[in-house]
């Protein structure tokens, strides 16, 4: 069966733990096996290993033996979702990238040089982040270390951690924001709602613009030293009422394939299924279909204002911008048109013929 990994991070006394128990038992309901990877950092300090206070470890080496842990679990959770006959879906608290928010980027960088691991594949692994905001941020008076032994930070330090926490994680693909905007009971059935989205449970709402870049745009991603992957698209023909799309994703000279088949009925779009695979089945869809179309394009995932947004620099000029449906879009942003219905817009109808508006960074 396909498997389905999901990490809840987010900044200190967020609600993740509350959280965690109403997703177990909401997707229960619906027929998932629901594994839960509990918090490698907590586990580790409450076991007295840790990078402060007396007898501290080493930040550097602390945070590779968070990553080798967190790595393990995750191989070992993976290993038992496979061999069940059941739709399953593992819960991570906290993922690797956690790591990278304690460290510089040159230090996590170092960090997966050494451990022989991808940034890349690190990235896919996860179908969907969540970040869940302190309460520090909005919701100050209900701000508490008391819950969480490993927690040291005031109020003004979870503000930070939080930041940085959803820095390190800006660049994955399919990252929500759960902020303080709501009360606490409506900010829980957010997370669950936008797992539910992710697991083709529900659909979900987004909203495309057309967009002019400027020099303020990129200046705002530079300072946030965001990640640019490149994404080759390849749509091939198919005998039936369904689109078949590979995708290559290509970070640092690191290539992941993917293939999906999507149909549409009655206007609506859904994903029949969606997966991971090696270089040699890429290759081998590649040649056995004819090609409908093939785009190009620079993909940048970035975080204002405690919303996220997905970037899309396609090679023929045209600039793409996607949002949640209520995000507040940045202010540096020069938005040309709302494609979000426009069929002209849909990657698999996208024809380049001349470069407009699009400048490289």
């Amino acid at each position: 069966m396909l498997v389905s990994k999901i990490c809840l991070t987010g900044g200190p006394c967020a609600g993740k733990t509350t959280a965690l128990s109403k997703i177990e038992q909401e997707l229960s309901d619906v027929g998932y096996k629901v594994f839960i990877i509990n918090e490698v950092a907590t586990n580790l300090i409450n076991a007295k290993i840790k990078p402060f206070g007396e007898d501290k470890y080493d930040l550097y080496e602390f945070e590779r033996i968070m990553l080798k842990h967190q790595l393990l679990e995750e191989e070992s959770f993976e290993r038992v979702s496979n061999y069940l006959d059941k739709k399953c879906v593992i819960i991570c608290d906290r993922g690797v990238f956690d790591i990278k928010s304690f460290l510089t980027n040159k230090e996590f960088d170092k960090l997966l040089k050494e451990e022989n691991v991808s940034k890349l594949n690190l990235m896919d692994s996860y179908n969907a982040v969540i970040h869940m905001t302190t309460a520090a941020k909005g919701k100050e008076q209900f701000y508490t270390s008391e819950n969480n032994k490993a927690r040291s930070e005031d109020v003004s330090e979870a503000r930070v951690r939080d930041e940085k926490c959803e820095q390190a994680w800006s660049f994955h693909n399919n990252l929500r924001i759960i902020d303080n905007s709501t009360n606490f009971d409506d900010k829980i059935s957010r997370v669950i709602d936008y797992i539910k989205e992710c697991l083709k449970i529900e659909k979900r709402n987004v909203r495309k613009y057309l967009i002019e870049v400027n020099d303020d745009l990129y200046k705002y991603l530079n300072e946030k030293g965001s990640i640019k992957v490149d994404i080759l698209q390849t749509y091939l023909e198919t005998n039936d009422d369904y689109e078949m799309r590979l995708r290559k994703r290509t970070l640092d000279g690191e290539e992941t394939y993917y293939v999906t088949a999507k149909k549409s009925y009655e206007g609506k779009e859904t994903i029949i299924t969606e997966e991971k695979i090696d270089k040699k089945t890429y290759l081998r869809l590649m040649s056995q279909r004819n090609v409908v179309n093939q785009i190009a394009k620079q993909r940048t995932c970035f975080v204002y204002d405690d919303n996220w947004f997905k970037l899309d620099e396609f090679d023929g000029g045209t600039v793409i911008l996607e949002a949640s449906f209520d995000a507040l879009l940045p202010p540096f942003l020069k938005v040309l048109k709302d494609v979000t219905k426009d069929e002209d817009y849909k990657n698999i109808n996208m024809v380049f013929k001349k470069k407009t508006h699009a400048k490289r960074m």
